[in-house]
C-alpha cells in the first residue's frame, strides 16, 4: 500500500473486506476507502469503487464526498485535501455512467396480423406432417404468419416468425421459405431469407432511431404456462416439432445457436429450463455459455443430449431426425 496517500482502496484480504455496490447492488464487487491517518478506518460505507467498471462504473472518491459534504472538513482534511492525499493514484478519473439501453422497438400488431390468414409452404408441411389439429394449434399458438415473395424468380410462399415478447410487443419477424413436402428450408437460387423490420426500413416507414433488441421466439407463451417447464431450441421450427411431440413444456427458441444471451433469456427468471441444441458445435457452445447465463438470471436448467446420441451423417436438429 503506498503511503503517499492518506486515502487509499483497501486491500483484497478474502470476501470480507468486499461489499454490495451501491448501485448495482452486486455482492462482494465493492470496495471502500480506508483512512490510513486514523486506523485505517472507513471513510464512509459509499465511498469506494465497483469493480464492475463495463456494467457499472460506480467510483465515489473521497474527494467528490468531503466536497459533497463541505461541513466533515477539518483544517487538517482541507490540508490534506490541498495535496494529493484524496486521491488513490495520480491520475484517477471516475468513467462516466453508462447511458441507459435504448428502449426496444416495437412494430404495430397489425403488420402481424394482416399475415396470419395467409397460407405457405410451412403451413402445408405441418399439416401434413401432424395432422389438422396440431398444426393449427402451432400455427395459431406461434403466430406463424405467410406470403409471397416480391422476386419472381421464387416461386415458394414465405412462412414468417413472428417475435413477440412477454408483454406481447411485436419485435420482428423472420421470413423463409420452406419445401412443402419435406419441411426443409429452400436452398440455391429460390432460398429467401429476410427479416420484417429490415424490409419496413428500407421502406422508410419505420421512425429514425427504431432499435431492435430481439426477443425470445414463442416468448408470449410463457405467461399462460408459468409453471410448464421451458424447452429452449435453436430455431422456430425445432420449437414446433417440440410443441407437436412434447406438448406438456413450452417449446421456445433463440433464433440461432450464438441466440444465448444474458437479456434474451431474462424471461426465464425462476423457471426449470431444459435446452436442446442442435448436432455437433451447438451441443458444444451451449454448454459452455450456459452456466453463468443461467446463474446471472436465476434459472435452472439442465441440457439435453439427444441429438448427440442419435447423430447421423443426414440431420443436425431434432427436424432432421424426424
Amino acid at each position: 500500500m503506498n503511503s503517499e496517500y492518506r486515502y487509499q482502496l483497501e486491500r483484497y484480504r478474502g470476501r470480507g473486506t468486499r461489499y454490495n455496490c451501491p448501485q448495482c447492488g452486486r455482492k462482494y464487487t465493492f470496495t471502500r476507502y480506508i483512512d490510513t491517518h486514523n486506523g485505517n478506518t472507513y471513510v464512509n460505507e459509499r465511498v469506494g469503487k465497483c469493480n464492475r467498471l463495463d456494467k457499472c462504473g460506480y467510483h465515489y472518491t473521497p474527494r467528490q464526498y468531503f466536497e459533497d459534504n463541505p461541513w466533515l472538513r477539518d483544517k487538517e482534511i482541507y490540508i490534506h485535501t490541498e495535496h494529493r492525499d484524496l486521491y488513490v493514484c495520480k491520475n484517477v478519473n471516475t468513467p462516466p455512467k453508462p447511458e441507459p439501453p435504448k428502449p426496444a422497438g416495437r412494430l404495430p400488431r397489425w403488420v402481424m396480423e394482416r399475415t396470419l390468414w395467409r397460407d405457405c409452404d410451412y403451413k402445408v408441411w405441418l399439416r401434413a406432417t401432424f395432422g389438422e389439429g396440431v398444426a393449427q394449434r402451432i400455427i395459431s399458438d406461434y403466430y406463424i404468419g405467410g406470403g409471397e415473395a416480391d422476386d419472381p424468380t421464387i416461386s415458394a410462399t414465405y412462412a414468417i416468425f413472428w417475435q413477440v415478447d412477454s408483454n406481447n410487443n411485436v419485435r420482428t419477424g423472420k421470413i423463409m421459405n420452406y419445401d412443402p413436402t419435406t419441411g426443409k428450408r429452400i436452398k440455391g437460387k429460390e432460398a429467401y431469407v429476410g427479416w420484417v423490420h429490415s424490409l419496413m426500413r428500407q421502406e422508410g416507414v419505420l421512425p429514425e432511431g427504431w432499435n431492435l433488441v430481439q426477443c425470445l421466439y414463442g416468448e408470449h407463451l410463457l405467461s399462460r404456462r408459468p409453471t410448464a417447464i421451458v424447452a429452449l431450441a435453436e430455431g422456430p421450427k425445432t420449437a414446433h416439432i417440440g410443441s407437436a411431440l412434447m406438448p406438456d413444456m413450452v417449446w421456445l427458441a433463440v433464433d440461432s445457436m450464438m441466440g444465448l444471451s444474458i437479456e434474451r433469456l431474462r424471461p426465464l427468471k425462476g423457471r426449470k429450463v431444459i435446452l436442446f441444441p442442435d448436432q455437433g458445435k451447438g451441443f458444444e457452445e451451449w454448454s459452455r455459455r450456459i452456466a453463468p447465463i443461467a446463474a446471472e438470471v436465476g434459472f435452472r436448467y439442465s441440457i439435453s443430449a439427444f441429438m448427440e446420441s442419435h447423430a447421423t451423417d443426414n440431420g443436425e436438429d431434432i427436424g432432421d431426425l424426424i
